[in-house]
């Protein structure tokens, strides 16, 4: 199984305790494109569970949601069966095929799972002349946090996965952004992307953040189901002991590009 494969088992979880997009960042998309998103004819790649599809859907876009996930699949064309304009197709990207071009090609914290020579090639090609790419991702799942709660949680980390780093510091966070930006252009498709960032603060209950940790690749791949339920249950026992919630700092990365 790819690691990209594992989310099919958690669904539920993914669906309840991963974060959504904010606003301003679909905003500054359509500044981008230069027309209204109803408009254009879109591609998501990675749909997940629809943290970002459900701002196009309910907007009413002309959206194909590409997922490699057979059950998310389905899931999703349950989730979206009262909206025409919705196509919910399975497959991985390197696979897909379409006779149309797409105004606005996106993925939300998924296009990493593609090789970049064969991911930006292909939404290159897939892209009509002058249209855009948006790639964008969460970081907070990536990023070092410290504090009273985090340390405690860090130490469990360590202590169930420790060949699991513990995630990126400022610099760590510097060198992950430049790669991205290298990796947007290879092969010479497309130009330096325009970046945006943005930033708030969550709080997660304990069994929220518990979800959220079992959403995650690296608990599916390297803990055992037993394991994995211990872990859990230890951090959800840290966090109730610490009152009961954590603060999560939010922290999205865009990046869009045009043919």
């Amino acid at each position: 199984m790819k690691l990209r494969d594992t989310f099919n088992g958690v669904i539920e979880d993914y669906n309840y305790a991963r974060p959504h997009y904010p606003d301003g960042l679909y905003h500054d998309i359509e500044k981008f494109v230069g027309r209204p998103l109803q408009q254009c004819r879109i591609l998501e790649v990675g749909g997940g569970t629809g943290q970002a599809s459900d701002y196009f859907v309910q907007l009413g876009c002309r959206l194909t949601i590409l997922e490699v996930g057979e059950d998310q699949v389905v899931w999703l064309r349950e989730k979206y069966k009262d909206f025409p304009n919705v196509d919910v197709v399975g497959g991985y990207f390197e696979e897909f095929a379409a006779e149309e071009r797409f105004d606005l090609i996106y993925s939300a914290t998924a296009f990493h799972w593609i090789p970049a020579e064969v991911g930006y090639k292909k939404a290159y090609e897939l892209l009509k002349p002058g249209g855009t790419m948006a790639v964008f991702w969460h970081m907070s799942s990536v990023t070092l946090h410290v504090g009273p709660v985090h340390d405690g949680l860090n130490g469990l980390k360590r202590q169930y996965m420790p060949e699991v780093s513990l995630g990126f510091d400022e610099e760590g966070l510097r060198a992950a952004h430049e790669k991205r930006l290298a990796q947007i252009q290879t092969g010479g498709w497309f130009p330096a992307p325009e970046y945006h960032e943005y930033r708030w603060d969550d709080r997660y209950d304990a069994v929220r953040y518990a979800a959220l940790l079992n959403s995650y690749s690296d608990t599916q791949e390297y803990l055992s189901e037993e394991k994995r339920a211990e872990y859990l249950k230890a951090v959800a026992g840290h966090i109730e002991r610490c009152g009961g919630e954590v603060e999560m700092p939010q922290y999205v990365r865009l990046y869009l590009v045009k043919k």
